[in-house]
């Protein structure tokens, strides 16, 4: 019986790594979906002619989660009267918990919004063509971390559960 209870402690905190690793991996990939996102978001407004509500509305449908309710928000608060740079940052506020993205990221994101809808189409484009070049950079800083910091987190979970069981021995 009390193998069993050993057993259960080590998997515990081994499964409790291997979901950290897991978060820590789809960090790069979230990155990767924003440029993405916001190269969709370009060619709606540069190429496409398309208002802002219009081509938040077609990227929510193409885009994964949060990037799916972070422009089905900005479509909801731009279509109620705010403005877009106004949009942009309280959508930024109310879908950054259901991503994996850290501050750092946040702050390139946040940026991004802030002459979003102040512009021609000329200016935007240029815009966001930064913020995906900015992102891109981040993406290639994170891809190699994030396989790094995940092995890390799986064995130091379980490593840590036998650490665990060591003590309580």
């Amino acid at each position: 019986m009390l193998i069993i209870g050993y057993l259960v402690v080590i998997l515990g905190c081994g499964f409790i790594g291997l979901y950290k690793a897991a978060q820590i991996k789809k960090r790069p990939k979230e990155i990767r979906e924003m440029i993405n996102a916001l190269s969709l978001l370009d060619t709606e407004i540069y190429w496409g002619l398309t208002p802002l509500p219009g081509a938040f509305a077609l990227i929510k449908d193409r885009v994964d989660s949060p990037w799916k309710e972070l422009f089905g928000k900005l479509e909801e608060k731009i279509n109620k009267g705010d403005s877009a740079s106004k949009a942009w940052s309280a959508s930024i506020a109310e879908v950054r918990k259901f991503a994996c993205l850290e501050d750092e990221d946040w702050k390139v994101i946040a940026t991004i919004g802030k002459n979003l809808g102040r512009a021609d189409r000329n200016e935007e484009h240029k815009q966001l063509d930064l913020g995906q070049k900015h992102l891109a950079l981040l993406h290639e800083k994170t891809k190699n971390q994030a396989e790094l910091k995940a092995k890390m987190w799986s064995y130091l979970g379980f490593l840590a559960g036998f650490a665990l069981v060591i003590v309580i021995m």
